[in-house]
């Protein structure tokens, strides 16, 4: 599910006239996990472990150029964010 929907937010991207970049990385990452935790599609307890797969797939994206620590400390800053910013995850759900 966590890739399904990143890629749908990548594919939704230029059509915005946006561009991915560590920012609204961040964003996306911490609204979609805040969404996904407060409609108990995740448990809060899962949170930090989903987003470091976020990460995992953003860093794929980079051509794993983030190291593994450096991973696990975006990983903790996203699972600690209370963003929830619709405007950012709704090409996921295809508004």
């Amino acid at each position: 599910m966590l890739q399904d929907d990143f890629e749908k937010f990548i594919k939704a991207l230029p059509q915005k006239g946006s561009n991915l970049d560590f920012s609204l990385f961040g964003i996306y990452a911490g609204s979609i996990l805040n969404f996904y935790v407060g409609s108990a599609v995740i448990a809060a307890e899962d949170k930090q472990e989903a987003a470091l797969q976020l990460c995992h797939l953003f860093n794929a994206g980079l051509g794993n150029v983030i190291s593994k620590p450096d991973l696990k400390e975006m990983a903790e800053a996203i699972s600690q964010d209370t963003t929830l910013d619709y405007s950012v995850i709704q090409p996921v759900f295809g508004l």
